[in-house]
């Protein structure tokens, strides 16, 4: 049997192969993952997708998603920390993904 750990070096930062396993893993959106804790070290990120996982056992992936984001809006992580995007030249696709989790 086939198993997969989540147990991570915390050392690092969180990259797209963490976000893409843990996306995998609890069906939480990979793009939530990746806003979410942009920049945010792997067990920030770990300790907080495994809280609001055991805190909603019974929800769906989609429920533990849109609970990772409001964490994430609500603690100022990654993409949401106050003046994360001062100082980027954004293109057309930046502007895109900012009006789709409603920051632009």
């Amino acid at each position: 049997m086939d198993t997969k750990s989540l147990a991570h070096d915390g050392r690092r930062f969180t990259d797209e192969e963490f976000f893409t396993e843990v996306s995998e893993l609890t069906g939480i959106e990979y793009r939530a993952l990746s806003s979410s804790f942009a920049g945010e070290r792997k067990d920030l990120a770990l300790d907080t997708v495994k809280r609001i996982v055991a805190e909603n056992l019974d929800a769906t992936p989609e429920t533990w998603t849109e609970k990772l984001r409001e964490h994430a809006k609500a603690e100022g992580l990654g993409q949401y920390r106050p003046g994360y995007w001062d100082g980027y030249e954004l293109t057309y696709e930046h502007n895109d993904y900012l009006r789709s989790i409603g920051r632009l």
